[in-house]
């Protein structure tokens, strides 16, 4: 269970207000002669819970990578909050590092778990406030007051953290001693610790039971009431999808081919048959009945590869 106590602070937003939090303007991303995303432009609400979706190979993780700074795109623009972060084209070029993104306040988790595995939960969570520390170097090597105090604070704030996403007991166990949910709440315990704005999180159900799926998906919805932010997700999991999204895209082959409410996408002729194919006589429920099958088996091999 999911505590609220010692909660993190964030910067304030306001939901639904009038600037979209994040914005991509015709993004494209070629790997020589494979284009892996494809003129893609989106904007996320302020606020809101949004999904990217799309078959394996629809280039989810590539816009990801881009908007986190990992990519440099070939072409197109990020903007956000109202600043533009990436450009490229037209002989413009504009590139921000990751670290530098994450100090804007775009926060991220990762498709397969990325933890230091050998240090401790709450070890992990302290590395992930590093950017908004505000000690020198020289003050670091003579340990200077203000440099034990800031230390301190960090440590219990840390602890909160912990006990925010369900792992208070844990905060000394090493990390990849942790089980698989727990691995990915400490993710996300990590992320939340340089207070993000954006949290983009990578098929952060991959791998669950139902009732770890059930009980992460509730936390998303918690963590946007609680710290009043913008969450932007991948997931294959379409009942997660349909149930928790307030704005769904929709990428296949590297394109967008659809946007809008849970309702519009899963009714969307162009969904279906990137889902199903063509000569599929589809339904909503046969596109959700079929990605539960993909689920299982995703949580399966899992399961099999994290005995």
């Amino acid at each position: 269970m999911v505590t609220q106590t010692a909660q993190p602070t964030a910067a304030s937003q306001t939901a639904g207000s009038g600037t979209p939090i994040l914005e991509t303007r015709s993004i494209t991303q070629r790997f020589g002669g494979l284009v892996a995303v494809d003129s893609v432009s989106i904007t996320i609400p302020r606020g809101s819970i949004s999904s990217v979706i799309g078959p394996n190979g629809a280039g989810k993780t590539t816009l990801f990578n881009i908007i986190a700074g990992i990519y440099r795109p070939t072409e197109g623009e990020v903007i956000f909050d109202g600043e533009v972060i990436m450009r490229s084209g037209g002989g413009s070029r504009k590139w921000k590092r990751p670290d530098q993104v994450m100090e804007l306040g775009i926060a991220r988790t990762f498709q397969n778990i990325r933890l230091f595995a050998n240090m401790s939960a709450l070890d992990n969570v302290l590395i992930g406030m590093h950017s908004r520390m505000k000690a020198t170097p020289l003050g670091a090597i003579l340990r200077t007051p203000s440099v034990r105090q800031e230390e301190r604070e960090a440590r219990i704030r840390g602890l909160g953290l912990l006990d925010y996403v369900g792992l208070g007991r844990h905060s000394e166990a090493i990390a990849k001693n942790l089980s698989y949910g727990d691995q990915r709440r400490l993710e996300i315990a990590r992320a939340l610790a340089s207070d993000p704005k954006l949290l983009l999180l990578d098929e952060p159900t991959a791998g669950m039971n139902p009732q770890e799926t059930a009980g992460m998906t509730r936390f998303f919805d918690q963590i946007r009431r609680d710290l009043d932010l913008t969450v932007l997700l991948i997931e294959h999991d379409m009942k997660v999808v349909m149930g928790i999204s307030d704005h769904i895209t929709v990428l296949d082959h590297g394109q967008k081919i659809a946007e809008g409410t849970p309702e519009q996408v899963r009714t969307n002729e162009k969904v279906i048959e990137a889902y199903l194919g063509k000569d599929a006589e589809a339904t909503a429920e046969q596109l959700v009945r079929r990605q539960e099958e993909n689920t299982a088996e995703r949580a399966a091999a899992t399961g099999a590869a994290n005995p």
